[in-house]
């Protein structure tokens, strides 16, 4: 499942590929002994080359570029917090002659995700940020920690029955699965048609820069894929600010009227409707199959 995410994310330029080994190793403390995983990065890289070094005997880790720890699912004592390991040069795991600096381990909470999982903690091996709040707000209930994307992209709430898990336009351009030559950037004001960000082609984004960390992004969504379950079609309006480190909100969407809707469904724009965000007005004048016509000009 992990590689047909990536598959369909990075429109077939990413070939995710898994060598799996049916075996269990028995590490030597109880699980409880390692919780939680997130505890530091020394704790976290002794579990991993703990377990390492327990298949090392089955496995071939010479060409390997990265690693998956899987748990067994039954065991709650490990905790409920699976992170990823992105370990600085001098840091990684030394296995079979090589230092495999990427990866991730599971912990019980991988009962709730399924293949998705692998594809949120190894992206952040990419340079990908989490979009969910890693502090609390205002909120008295489990969307507070959602405040910033609700339930758009797989890097914020993680799983395959939410609204719209599919990467952002910006996280694809980022990892250079969209083009530049797709991206409409540096306009004060444009009228574009924008290709749902599901299918390759097409122009993906406008992005207007507010400062040299900060910009208003413009994308088209569509119930396609990973995104087939997504409430309200339409233009997708979002502030990335890669000033603000991870958990801290680096992509906001809009409009938040977090007291009616949460999860952010009605966030995308329809024919007819707009959003004046930051200075700008983005207004979408047509919709159909191939995408979402948006106009955006500095409010008046």
């Amino acid at each position: 499942g992990a590689t047909n995410t990536y598959s369909e994310v990075s429109y077939g330029k990413l070939n995710f590929e898994l060598q799996p080994t049916f075996k269990w190793y028995r590490m030597s403390k109880p699980s409880t002994a390692y919780a939680p995983l997130t505890k530091s990065f020394l704790t976290h890289r002794s579990y991993i080359q703990e377990a390492i070094n327990l298949a090392d005997a089955d496995i071939d880790f010479s060409g390997a570029d990265g690693f998956l720890i899987i748990a067994n699912p039954d065991a709650n004592g490990i905790g409920n917090s699976g992170p990823a390991f992105s370990a600085l040069t001098g840091l990684g795991i030394s296995v079979d002659g090589k230092t495999l600096n990427n990866g991730a381990t599971s912990s019980y909470d991988i009962n709730n995700w399924g293949s998705i999982w692998v594809n949120h903690e190894m992206t952040h091996t990419m340079g990908l940020v989490d979009l969910y709040a890693s502090t609390k707000g205002g909120g008295n209930d489990y969307w507070d920690y959602h405040r910033y994307v609700g339930q758009f992209g797989y890097m914020g709430f993680s799983d395959f029955k939410g609204n719209a898990p599919s990467l952002f336009a910006y996280e694809r351009w980022y990892l250079g699965w969209i083009d530049d030559s797709q991206i409409i950037c540096g306009v004060s004001a444009v009228s574009q048609l924008l290709s749902p960000v599901e299918q390759p082609g097409g122009v993906k984004a406008i992005m207007i820069p507010l400062s040299s960390t900060k910009e208003r992004v413009v994308e088209s969504r569509r119930p396609i894929g990973l995104d087939s379950h997504i409430a309200k079609s339409g233009a997708l309006v979002y502030i990335v600010d890669s000033s603000k480190q991870s958990g801290m909100g680096p992509i906001q969407v809009y409009p938040s009227d977090l007291s009616n809707d949460p999860k952010y469904l009605q966030a995308p724009r329809k024919t007819g409707e707009s959003v004046t965000v930051e200075g700008y007005k983005i207004s979408v004048m047509d919709s159909n199959a191939d995408g979402d016509l948006v106009n955006v000009e500095k409010a008046g």
